[in-house]
């Protein structure tokens, strides 16, 4: 969890240890590990350092600093949450709908719109992984909630030929000779090589930095939006974990609570992604 810092130069940035369970426990073969057990594709060394968990990590726990931290900075904090909901769910656990109200907005990478799945036939990873977390937040969360669904990512919507990210992209960047770019490349190469060639993937699908490069540029970026009154399926057979649209549209009774992106300019992400490299002096992005 260091190696992140590490390579970007901000060990001033805290960190602090949340739930290491979903509410209710799933079993081990339920899991699932995309990026390898690590989060970074197994390809690194199993320990970088001799520094203990103890002297990298703060004593308070997760849950109590994003608490802390909403109430010292009132409708100023914007949460991104790209991993199952559970610590903000314990949020709303241990200090009622105050937790959620301190928060200025959430933006989710994570859900479903259409019953497209990833984790099961019908939910995506995030959600299915902590259904009763994903069900309390969208329920008891008041500020505004963007959520970029697993179906804005996919390649009919967001596509991005992996040979740009591993090869013309990888190639250009690591001429920067920055930690950071350097990390990343040498870990996406371990996690999509393999997906390449077990299930012939061929597009990048980049979710987490989507949905922070949606904040970032907004409009820019965001091709196709729309707001909904969203919940999460607890109890079906097949669609446990399931985001469920009020298509109905029955607003008195359950007024829209999220906003959904449906589609983003991959071109313009990748133009973004160039000047975050360092490869562009991006005075395109901030000129409308």
């Amino acid at each position: 969890m260091r190696r992140i810092p590490n390579a970007s130069d901000r060990l001033d940035v805290p960190i602090y240890l949340g739930a290491v369970e979903p509410l209710i426990s799933c079993s081990e073969d339920d899991k699932k590990y995309f990026h390898g057990c690590d989060g970074f594709g197994d390809c690194l060394a199993a320990c970088d350092s001799e520094e203990s968990l103890e002297s990298i990590v703060q004593a308070e726990h997760a849950v109590t600093a994003i608490y802390k931290l909403c109430r010292q900075r009132p409708k100023q904090i914007t949460v991104f949450a790209v991993w199952p909901l559970t610590n903000l769910s314990l949020g709303f656990t241990m200090y009622g709908e105050e937790f959620g109200q301190q928060l200025r907005d959430l933006y989710i990478m994570g859900g479903n719109y259409q019953g497209v799945g990833n984790s099961s036939r019908s939910a995506e990873f995030n959600f299915h992984s902590d259904p009763e977390a994903a069900h309390a937040v969208l329920l008891k969360t008041h500020c505004p909630i963007t959520i970029l669904p697993w179906e804005a990512c996919l390649p009919e919507r967001f596509n991005i030929h992996i040979n740009w990210r591993l090869e013309q992209f990888a190639v250009r960047a690591a001429a920067v000779q920055h930690s950071a770019i350097t990390l990343l490349n040498r870990v996406e190469s371990a996690q999509w090589l393999p997906m390449m060639e077990q299930y012939g993937i061929d597009t990048w699908n980049p979710c987490d930095a989507i949905v922070v490069a949606v904040w970032l540029f907004g409009d820019r970026l965001v091709r196709k939006q729309s707001t909904w009154h969203a919940t999460v399926d607890l109890r079906g057979t097949h669609t446990r974990g399931q985001m469920v649209l009020d298509h109905l549209r029955e607003r008195e009774k359950y007024p829209e609570n999220v906003r959904i992106i449906e589609l983003v300019d991959a071109e313009f992400f990748k133009r973004i992604v160039e000047w975050v490299a360092g490869l562009d002096g991006g005075e395109f992005l901030f000129n409308k």
